[in-house]
């Protein structure tokens, strides 16, 4: 008897706790629902991921596993949802030429552009499938940085909406490569003229406006992660794309290194920003609150999730 009183004490608890986690959860990410039925639904996934975290995480302090899970804004997602939220085109279609990447010098031993002033801070898409037009313009930030001394954010909204016929379809997934050919026939505003809406709306671009105008792009050597490095060594932030599995959801710190990941499937825009030793740091487009602060870093090596599958950066 005294077992059964235990044990239902110690549910009790657990269940305190997660309505506790809860409660911060919905006002952290300022969540809301239509009605009861829907909250007692997304509690229940939450209550089921939050489980899923900590036995993950619970490897983690055992030394199996090099990354952290925690609790971000998809936290009252399904798995199910979470994929159909991952979503890049093919690449370019207007069959301009296009060259590919040959490294001209040795690369550093290790690489930041964080630290040179050649990334723009951490962007959120929100619920807009738009990966793509993040990644595009953070190459495209890191390259004019170079160019002129000066970081300018720049505009996903004016991809998102005005680059459909170069085969990118808004909130509903594009390719980096097809947003530099936009750029190089038409130049990009900054974030600040055309601000970002998280939904596809008219096109409102303004020649007058253009700060960004490129002469074309660069394509990495597909599947050369030795390639890759030395672009992110050399050249800067680099596009690339990556096949995005349920683990990365909720990745929250260390070295990600998802031993069945495929290489191909790739659903997922990030910008590579520099590497260390073991790792490549990546920025995100989900906001602070994923990741280390917005960023991850993938282990080396072994072309992680097909990292190096579709890397390009614009020239300007």
């Amino acid at each position: 008897m005294k077992i059964i009183i235990l044990l239902a004490c110690l549910a009790v608890a657990v269940s305190a706790d997660t309505q506790e986690q809860w409660k911060n959860f919905k006002q952290t990410h300022q969540k809301s629902y239509r009605s009861l039925i829907e909250e007692r639904l997304r509690y229940q996934i939450f209550s089921d991921n939050l489980e899923n975290i900590e036995k993950h995480n619970a490897k983690f302090e055992q030394g199996l596993i090099t990354y952290k899970q925690g609790v971000n804004q998809f936290a009252d997602w399904t798995e199910e949802e979470f994929i159909a939220f991952l979503k890049l085109n093919g690449p370019a279609q207007k069959a301009k030429s296009v060259e590919v990447f040959e490294s001209i010098q040795d690369a550093p031993l290790t690489q930041d552009w964080r630290s040179s002033g050649a990334v723009t801070p951490i962007k959120d898409q929100g619920s807009c499938v738009s990966s793509w037009s993040f990644s595009a313009t953070g190459a495209l930030e890191g390259q004019n940085k170079m160019k002129i001394g000066r970081l300018v954010s720049l505009s996903e909204q004016n991809l998102i909406d005005c680059s459909g016929s170069y085969g990118n379809e808004g909130c509903n997934g594009g390719s980096m490569t097809s947003a530099f050919e936009y750029v190089q026939d038409h130049g990009i505003m900054a974030e600040a003229r055309y601000k970002y809406e998280e939904v596809q709306k008219k096109c409102r671009y303004d020649e007058s406006q253009v700060v960004v105008k490129s002469s074309g792009y660069v394509n990495i050597k597909e599947n050369s992660e030795t390639d890759l490095i030395n672009a992110v060594g050399t050249v800067g932030p680099i596009s690339v794309a990556v096949h995005a599995t349920p683990n990365l959801q909720f990745y929250q710190s260390g070295l990600f290194n998802e031993t069945l990941c495929p290489k191909d499937d790739l659903n997922l825009g990030l910008l590579a920003v520099g590497y260390g030793t073991d790792n490549i740091v990546l920025k995100g487009s989900w906001g602070e609150y994923w990741g280390e602060n917005g960023f991850a870093r993938f282990v080396r090596g072994d072309n992680l999730c097909g990292i190096a599958s579709m890397a390009s950066y614009p020239k300007l």
